[in-house]
């Protein structure tokens, strides 16, 4: 599935390592991408200014709902690859599942 995932500023886009980008926290970490560029905006803390947001290509492989906010991590985690949260939140238990395709910089 397409995803948003929002980088914040767009001074913040020359983080990527040869020809691949890395998520923060490197190889393994959790990453929370969106259904719509708005609630991506929104998680890199809004405001105006160039930003520069991915387009995502996501494998969310076997997906649980959120169950509460304690046991998203460490309850969701055992036996799913990712969880859906409110507001079109996916959370992927591995950064390897959430592949760049586009990146788009704008301004507010």
């Amino acid at each position: 599935m397409m995803r948003f995932y929002c980088l914040g500023p767009a001074g913040g886009v020359h983080e990527a390592r040869g020809d691949a980008w890395v998520f923060p926290g490197g190889k393994g970490a959790r990453v929370c991408t969106f259904s719509g560029s708005g609630g991506a905006h929104e998680s890199a803390g809004g405001g105006i200014g160039r930003r520069a947001m991915l387009v995502c290509r996501v494998v969310a492989g076997r997906v649980t709902k959120q169950v509460g906010v304690d046991s998203l991590i460490d309850d969701c985690r055992v036996g799913f690859d990712s969880v859906s949260g409110v507001n079109g939140e996916l959370m992927a238990f591995d950064s390897r599942a959430v592949l760049p395709c586009f990146l788009i910089i704008y301004k507010l």
